[in-house]
């Protein structure tokens, strides 16, 4: 039994008395042993003589504070001197006792102690005291309504209102219903109307005191202390009103210097993490300082730092992309530069131009100059780059012009193509087509009643003589919507555009090159972002775009008064083209009543003015549209005997005021006032072609002024330095006109009088009539719409 024992106490033993060798050991943790009554009590007991810790109290420190005022008060006045204002402001406000300790006057120096801790306030003001003072400074609660994080302050008022009390508690002194001005004795400051507008109470409270006051003396006297109090609270309105302004200063850099701190940090982490380079090239406008979580005016600290990481991670990948992006659009637009340089130089080797050019817009976007300017970023693109695309650009613009010729042709199919049966039916009314006119009236076989032939469409070849008529006349929304058109036809603004004739005639094929199609009106607003080869400097509402015919519209309105003008050159309508016009070049009279000057001497004598078919539409669209028909106005054609008559009233003017002036300025000045008058808007300057800068088609004389000043170019030649546009003799401007005047003998019409003309109401009216001035060729006109010719010889019988 007693070697039993001991075995299996030196199994059960510590572990200092050793382990049995060879005998395998558990590593499992031993189970706690369940103690008896007797040793539990014995450890109880030997417990009892250790003293418990007691377990720490959570949750705020109530009346910790209670017992401070059992302190020495020379220790309290000492701590409460090195407090700011405010904390002893607040400190009076928590109990009762320090309210009684601190509000006593005898502490006034407790008060001042905390004042001049802040080095830069300003005194307290005798009409106040050390915890007014305190409280209007300091604390931001509205003295009315105590509404928190009140900051609007009147240090001349001495009064810190929110914006909803300032309405019922401030008034103006237009509404005080006062005998006498207060602006003086009683705080104001300037309301919205720029009146004195006054605290209500500070104002009521002087109005009843001075009522109180029956002795004049006194009231002079309290009247007199008012106003130096009043000059008191603004000398310490404006020393506060400044300290205000830079404490904000202050605060506004200090919280810019913490941003800058947090701006900086974080860049630091971004770099270790190998966004340095990434950061070097952001650009200003992506400033990383305006992301939300940069421009907190708060220190970054690790903890700040791990929550925003992956956020700015991320923003940087952002602005990364944005980048490549910026750099990719740069480096294409100065391919396309490249591009359309090699287009100027092509264009200016091919002056002066026969047919329609393409402009940047549409070059750039020809498949092959295409493809070399979105060559990958890394390989280099030059002007040799294009020598390929320069090889067959003959086959490329002819492919566009195409294509645009194609899209013309779709736009403009269905109208061109009921002209050309219109005029078929014209001309099987005449009987010159009786087979057309058979076919037209032939009937669909099959059941039922018979249906009319539908009208075949044409095919391209009429289409395109339809197109080249002179009666095929098209307008321009761009330049017919124009501002200025007021001016130069004024009849229009009782019509409709759509019901007048538009005053700048387009003819085809001239018409495909014009200047709108390509450099659009109010298309891009110039806020918007676009491709910068389309910026045309000087223009707010235009930019170059691609070529398109969307602003263009068939004018029938255009087509009846050429239609009228070819009858008048003894032609016809339906065959006579725009080519064949401006070669026969007509010369015709407008003989209409209101147009015609007649002789005052000679009964049958009259001056009328006369034209070129181009310059007589225009005459026609802009004189005589607000009258009557257009196309109904009278012209004769001027034969070989007749032009010989013909007078250029601009070659010898008149010598009015105006020209004298002129004359005198120009000698003066040393050039010419009156130079270009006499010119076409029809020349462009080739250094200027395809770039930002080029202008309209002007005179040639303001060319050569512009290639003096802008290129250093003394004596341009023609096609090398400028050339003439190809739209020309039409575009946005109508070409110069000459005044021309012929003298006719001809029949002289009755005059026409209204009903009411003769009553004696307006008799006296027209005692001092000169006679009728008819038209002097610029549309202006000294007679009357009411009636016809009221010279002298034709008005013998009448007192005028």
């Amino acid at each position: 039994m007693d070697s039993n024992s001991d075995d299996q106490s030196g199994v059960g033993g510590s572990v200092s008395s050793g382990l049995v060798v060879g005998r395998r050991v558990s590593t499992r943790q031993a189970k706690r042993q369940r103690v008896s009554a007797v040793e539990s009590e014995q450890c109880d007991e030997d417990v009892a003589d250790v003293p418990k810790r007691r377990r720490a109290r959570r949750g705020p420190l109530v009346g910790k504070l209670a017992s401070l005022m059992e302190m020495p008060m020379d220790i309290l006045f000492e701590i409460f001197g090195h407090l700011n204002p405010l904390d002893v402001l607040r400190l009076a406000r928590t109990t009762k006792e320090f309210r009684r300790l601190l509000m006593h006057r005898s502490s006034r120096f407790i008060w001042i102690a905390a004042r001049n801790n802040l080095p830069d306030l300003p005194d307290c003001p005798p009409y106040m005291s050390e915890p007014q003072f305190a409280n209007l400074v300091f604390d931001t609660h509205c003295h009315e309504c105590l509404a928190p994080n009140t900051r609007s302050v009147d240090w001349r008022l001495a009064r810190r209102i929110c914006m909803k009390c300032a309405k019922d508690c401030m008034i103006e002194e237009g509404y005080c219903y006062m005998t006498e001005s207060s602006h003086l004795a009683v705080p104001s400051r300037y309301g919205k109307r720029g009146r004195p507008c006054y605290y209500k109470r500070d104002l009521e409270e002087y109005q009843r005191k001075k009522a109180s006051l029956m002795d004049l003396k006194k009231r002079e006297e309290f009247v007199l202390e008012s106003k130096a109090r009043v000059v008191e609270m603004n000398k310490h309105g404006a020393l506060l009103d400044a300290w205000a302004h830079r404490q904000a200063m202050a605060r506004s850099t200090e919280l810019e210097q913490l941003r800058s701190a947090r701006k900086q940090a974080i860049i630091e982490e971004l770099t270790k993490l190998g966004w340095g380079p990434e950061i070097e090239q952001i650009d200003p406008s992506d400033d990383l300082g305006s992301h939300r979580l940069v421009k907190q005016p708060t220190r970054l600290t690790p903890r700040i730092w791990s929550n925003i990481r992956p956020e700015m991670i991320k923003h940087m990948e952002d602005l990364r992309a944005v980048r490549l992006q910026r750099e990719r659009r740069a480096l294409v637009f100065s391919r396309k530069q490249i591009a359309v340089s090699v287009l100027r130089t092509y264009k200016r080797e091919h002056l002066p131009f026969t047919d329609v050019m393409p402009e940047p817009m549409d070059f750039c976007t020809f498949p092959e100059v295409s493809a070399i300017i979105e060559l990958p970023t890394e390989t280099e693109v030059t002007e040799a780059s294009f020598a390929g695309v320069v090889s067959q650009l003959d086959e490329l613009i002819t492919q566009w012009r195409t294509r645009n010729h194609n899209s013309f042709m779709d736009k403009f199919k269905d109208e061109l193509a009921s002209k050309l049966q219109g005029a078929a039916d014209a001309a099987a009314d005449k009987g010159t087509d009786p087979e057309a006119n058979a076919s037209t009236s032939a009937d669909v076989k099959g059941k039922g009643k018979a249906r009319a032939v539908a009208t075949p469409l044409p095919d391209e070849s009429e289409l395109v003589k339809v197109l080249s008529l002179a009666t095929t006349v098209f307008r321009c929304e761009y330049c017919s919507s124009n501002f200025w058109s007021i001016y130069e036809a004024p009849f229009h603004t009782y019509m409709s555009s759509k019901q007048s004739a538009s005053t700048v005639p387009l003819f085809y094929p001239k018409i495909m090159g014009h200047r709108c199609l390509t450099k659009g009106r109010g298309q891009d607003s110039p806020m918007t972002p676009s491709d910068p080869i389309g910026e045309l400097t000087g223009y707010e509402t235009r930019r170059r775009t691609r070529w398109t015919c969307a602003p263009l519209e068939v004018d029938e309105a255009a087509g009846k008064i050429v239609s009228n003008l070819i009858i008048a050159c003894n032609l016809d309508p339906l065959t006579a083209t725009t080519a064949e016009m401006d070669t026969l070049d007509p010369k015709l009279a407008c003989v209409n009543t209101k147009c015609v000057q007649w002789d005052s001497v000679i009964k049958d004598s009259c001056k009328a003015p006369v034209f070129g078919w181009r310059a007589a539409f225009v005459h026609a669209a802009q004189i005589h549209q607000s009258h009557y028909d257009a196309n109904k106005v009278k012209w004769k054609l001027l034969d070989e005997n007749l032009l010989k008559d013909v007078e250029n009233v601009d070659a010898n003017p008149p010598f009015s005021d105006s020209a004298l002036i002129a004359n005198f300025m120009s000698a003066v000045l040393g050039t010419s006032l009156l130079s270009g008058t006499n010119e076409d808007n029809i020349w462009l300057c080739a250094h200027c072609m395809d770039l930002p800068s080029e202008r309209d088609a002007t005179v040639l004389s303001k060319v050569k002024s512009h290639l003096s000043s802008a290129h250093g170019v003394d004596e341009p030649q023609e096609n090398q330095d400028y050339y003439q546009d190809y739209e020309s003799p039409q575009g946005r401007r109508n070409p110069y006109t000459p005044n021309l005047k012929i003298t006719l003998t001809m029949e002289r019409p009755p005059p026409v009088f209204s009903d009411d003309f003769m009553s004696d109401d307006s008799y006296d009216s027209y005692d001092d009539y000169d006679g009728f001035d008819g038209y002097d060729g610029y549309g202006d006109y000294g007679g009357y719409e009411s009636f016809g010719c009221l010279c002298s010889a034709c008005g013998d019988d009448y007192p005028f």
